[in-house]
């Protein structure tokens, strides 16, 4: 093709048709750069087609991992709603003196094994690491979703916050000030008189610290478990595209 354009050059060179010529070239000038154009359009579409599947199966892997995560929240605030209640139910005998009576030891022990439920929400950030660290989240296109990825840590810290404090308090102040002084009852079941500890004033402070700390907890909790499900029904809508 380039030796017929050439040929074609040099025959209206020869025969002195210098202004066909000048036109001839300028016209293979123009379909030169309509080729380059054309070659580059057609690069572009193979790359926003790349990076269309590549944002595709970033989304796809990222809900993957935060529904996981979504799950795993659930049930560690279905036991701190645990924690909470039976805390308020404790916190309830100290007004009501005949609850107290009235409620057995092992009743008792129990939940105060339940109010001091305390588990530090821990979820798998692989893969939102990855995509963050490598660049790949700026192949998401929603900058919606982009800013929310990059605000989970904050919001998990957040989350994690009363948890940590209860955890601090619990092995500096209550096993040591208030637990391990609980008279024994029963040596050979090492049972201790769990209603006395109500007369103890470090006690009650616990009772009320640890149920004020956990509805607090809680409530973070909650706004972390609407944030991630405001990411997964984004994302989902991004996916079905």
């Amino acid at each position: 093709m380039i030796k017929f354009f050439r040929k074609i050059r040099q025959n209206l060179l020869s025969e002195g048709k210098t202004g066909k010529y000048l036109k001839y070239a300028i016209g293979e000038i123009i379909l030169v750069v309509i080729g380059i154009l054309i070659a580059l359009q057609v690069s572009n579409w193979n790359k926003e087609r790349m990076d269309s599947d590549f944002e595709q199966e970033v989304l796809f892997d990222l809900n993957t991992e935060i529904k996981s995560n979504i799950k795993t929240l659930e049930m560690i605030i279905d036991e701190h709603e645990r924690s909470l209640v039976a805390g308020e139910e404790i916190k309830s005998m100290v007004i009501d003196t005949n609850k107290l009576k009235n409620i057995s030891n092992d009743s008792l022990k129990s939940k105060l094994i339940i109010m001091n439920y305390n588990y530090t929400y821990d979820p798998k950030l692989g893969i939102l690491n990855s995509v963050i660290n490598s660049g790949r989240i700026n192949l998401i296109q929603n900058k919606k979703i982009r800013y929310m990825l990059s605000s989970i840590n904050e919001f998990i810290i957040d989350a994690n916050e009363s948890t940590k404090v209860i955890e601090k308090l619990r092995g500096e102040f209550y096993w040591p000030m208030i637990a391990a002084k609980r008279e024994i009852v029963d040596y050979n079941k090492l049972s201790r008189d769990n209603k006395k500890s109500f007369q103890n004033p470090e006690f009650i402070w616990w009772i009320d610290f640890n149920t004020t700390v956990r509805q607090e907890g809680l409530d973070e909790e909650y706004e972390l478990l609407e944030f991630l499900k405001k990411i997964n029904v984004l994302i989902e809508s991004e996916i079905k595209k």
